[in-house]
């Protein structure tokens, strides 16, 4: 250490000669001035020493005084960490005998599990050899308590981390199970024979009351069967396709039930047998049903109260005895659905074979919603497409059928169909809708349900345009033409589309296509699917019904032109008579219709009549409204404004009015001259009183505000007509024109 502090001072004084001196040698002189000023350092130094020890001994002895302490307190903390060695020594001498310890403690412990992993085997060996005692004895009941404490011990056993011992006891139990199940399932089907099960065939024309001890029997083996079910069967079915992953495991009993007619069924409809036929798939699906007509209901009596007294009430024995039988029917359709795929009309019956398959399990046996059917089948993606195309061509050939049919336009007879004028091929369309709609209602997935829904929406705007072509094919008289017939058909099938929107079935459907347009315009906008869904108001058939009623509209507008057309073609010469120079009711027996008007009041007559036979009523109405407004148009700016009206011209046009026109409608409604405000308003002003006419026709004349104005013509009772078109009317009396 001297060493470094003496190198650091050698090192300082040749920095500090090399600071004074330099590099010039010439500068060497200075050194005696250098010797001079080190000289005056070391004085000054020695000095400052002395005064220390003289002027302040105090300072000097505080510094000593601290450094004697830091050197107590340090030789203290040596004294503390040397205590401390010797403990952590003693502490780790400790440890040691504990660890010998802990060895010897693990030891004992292991030898104690391994104790115990002895007894158990032991235990399982002993139940084994107790069993083996009761199957040689024939001891049902003991065997299967037995093996129902096995079956306990594999199910306490499934978490442990004793692989070998759980494989161990499973195996035990496997062996014990397949054992005991041979032994018991050839006395149930032997059991079964005796009590003539299957009901079918021969069996089911000599069936006798089952002797009580057989009846005993037969629920005791079903009881050992129930208790017999190996746990991983209880909860995962064992399956040979993916297809079928959807049916939950069958209990033994139901198993050993269904097995003679799974049999049957291989027999009649599998290979070369004249049964299983490709154009026949309702055989199979037949023969499914009527087993379970046949056999639920005896299961159910004699299977169900079994499974509920010794605490498997949560198995529904009847809907497994049914499932069972539908995996048959999906096992069939599956494998028939490759061989018929090529072929449109094979395909097209067998779809149509499973959806009555399906409809007679849910509405008449009451096969619950949850479990599968023939319809996982049908879903699968591949067919799926295969069916809707079949679904889309067979529709389009059956709505040609219906339009091409020699009665399509033919009205359906019955009360409820007279006011609507229903066509047969309205009905014969909204049947082919139904019934595409009864064929995918059982859908389980929203999707597949809403594909179906487009392809009806497609269909029903293919035959509104379809429609519309025959409409341009048949252009003639509207009355004697199609027109009435189509119009008739659209009104009927669009009432009925908006009745069927409100129903459960397309208000689900609307709420999903909603969802659905809802999650894609979220998606493709990068928004939350929440904030794109509101509330969702409206019907499936909207848009379609307004198309379709839009086509109404056009179709009830051209009609009520051509009869109105048809009318004031007849008309000339009632619009041209003298009216100015008619007789009044003083001069005349009594007043009758004018003749120059009886062509046209014939040709009205005529053609509402038609109208009315020809057109639904709820149309008919629409059109005799068009009707009368063109009408009152006609009569006011024709006849009214265009003529001159004496006395007596003025009473024969009420006359005409009054005792021919508004009966004519009268004939449809009760209220005919609130339809023909003009024409009835001008009557009034033309028949009142000269005296009144004139005052009248002065205070229109005189009074520009229309409220008052408005009011004195209600005080004479027109109503609806402007002031304006009031002093027009007054204007062609004569006896107001002379005057």
């Amino acid at each position: 250490m001297q060493k470094y502090i003496k190198m650091d001072i050698k090192q300082k004084i040749i920095q500090r000669f090399n600071a004074q001196l330099g590099s010039d040698i010439k500068n060497l002189q200075e050194i005696y001035d250098f010797h001079e000023n080190l000289k005056a350092e070391k004085d000054e130094i020695e000095k400052s020493l002395s005064m220390a020890s003289t002027a302040a001994p105090s300072k000097v002895k505080a510094v000593v005084e601290s450094v004697e302490h830091i050197k107590d307190e340090a030789d203290h903390l040596q004294q503390i960490s040397i205590d401390l060695n010797k403990k952590i020594k003693e502490a780790f001498s400790e440890n040691d005998r504990n660890l010998e310890l802990q060895e010897i403690i693990d030891k004992i412990g292991q030898l104690d599990k391994s104790l115990s992993y002895l007894y158990f085997i032991k235990y399982i060996e002993n139940i084994s050899d107790e069993m083996e005692t009761f199957l040689s004895s024939g001891d049902d009941d003991s065997l299967i308590t037995l093996y129902t404490s096995l079956t306990e011990v594999s199910c306490q056993l499934q978490t442990s981390a004793c692989h070998h011992l759980v494989n161990y006891v499973h195996e035990t139990l496997h062996f014990w199970h397949n054992l005991i199940k041979e032994k018991l399932s050839k006395e149930y089907n032997d059991l079964l024979k005796t009590l003539k099960w299957p009901f079918c065939g021969t069996n089911a024309s000599s069936m006798s009351p089952p002797l009580p001890e057989m009846m005993t029997r037969f629920k005791m083996l079903t009881e050992y069967l129930f208790h017999l079910q190996l746990p991983e069967e209880t909860i995962k079915p064992v399956v040979k396709s993916v297809l079928l992953t959807d049916f939950a495991p069958i209990s033994l009993p139901i198993t050993y039930l269904v097995r003679p007619l799974r049999q049957r069924f291989v027999y009649h409809f599998t290979g070369s047998k004249l049964t299983n036929r490709q154009d026949k798939p309702e055989w199979f699906f037949t023969q499914i049903l009527r087993w379970i007509k046949d056999h639920v209901q005896w299961v159910q009596k004699n299977i169900q109260p079994v499974a509920d007294a010794i605490g498997f009430g949560h198995l529904d024995i009847k809907v497994e005895f049914m499932r069972a039988l539908v995996q048959l029917a999906v096992e069939k359709l599956h494998s028939e659905l490759p061989l018929v795929q090529y072929d449109d009309t094979l395909f097209a019956h067998l779809v149509d074979e499973a959806l009555g398959f399906e409809r007679e399990l849910r509405e008449t046996l009451l096969y619950p919603p949850t479990q599968p059917t023939t319809i996982f089948v049908l879903t699968q993606a591949q067919v799926f497409v295969k069916w809707i195309n079949i679904e889309k061509k067979y529709a389009t050939e059956k709505m040609d059928a219906i339009l091409s049919s020699n009665t399509a336009w033919e009205r359906l007879a019955g009360p409820d169909t007279d006011d609507m004028k229903v066509t047969e091929c309205a009905d014969a369309f909204l049947t082919l809708l139904t019934t595409i709609s009864d064929r995918y209602k059982h859908l389980p997935q929203p999707g597949h349900r809403l594909q179906f829904l487009e392809l009806q929406l497609e269909l029903i705007d293919d035959w509104r345009v379809r429609l519309l072509q025959l409409l341009h094919e048949n252009y003639e008289d509207p009355l004697t033409s199609l027109m009435p017939h189509i119009l008739n058909t659209l009104h009927y099938v669009a009432t009925v589309l908006e009745e069927w929107g409100i129903t459960v079935h397309f208000l689900q459907l609307y709420f999903f296509k909603k969802q659905f347009e809802a999650v894609e315009n979220a998606t493709d906008r990068g928004n939350d699917v929440s904030e794109s869904i509101g509330e969702v108001e409206g019907t499936v058939f909207d848009e379609a019904v307004g198309l379709l009623q839009r086509l109404e509209k056009e179709l009830i507008s051209e009609i009520s032109d051509s009869v109105a057309l048809d009318v004031k073609a007849k008309s000339r010469a009632y619009r041209t008579d003298k009216w100015f120079a008619m007789q009044s009711s003083k001069e005349v027996a009594s007043l009758s219709v004018t003749p120059s008007g009886c062509p046209m009041f014939q040709e009205l007559a005529t053609r509402l009549h038609i109208l009315h036979n020809a057109l639904a009523l709820p149309l008919f109405r629409q059109a005799w409204k068009s009707l009368a407004a063109q009408f009152d148009q006609f009569l006011f700016e024709e006849v009214v404004l265009v003529n001159h009206f004496n006395s007596g011209g003025a009473e024969q046009l009420q006359y005409d009015i009054l005792r021919n026109l508004f009966p004519l409608f009268g004939l449809y409604i009760s209220n005919p001259e609130s339809f023909f405000p003009l024409i009835k308003e001008a009557c009034i002003l033309l028949n009142i009183l000269v005296g009144s006419a004139m005052l009248l026709q002065e205070a229109l004349s005189n009074n520009s505000d229309k409220t008052a104005s408005a009011e004195i013509l209600a005080d004479v009772g027109v109503h609806k007509m402007s002031p304006e078109l009031a002093l027009k009317v007054i204007a062609t009396r004569t006896d107001i024109i002379h005057v």
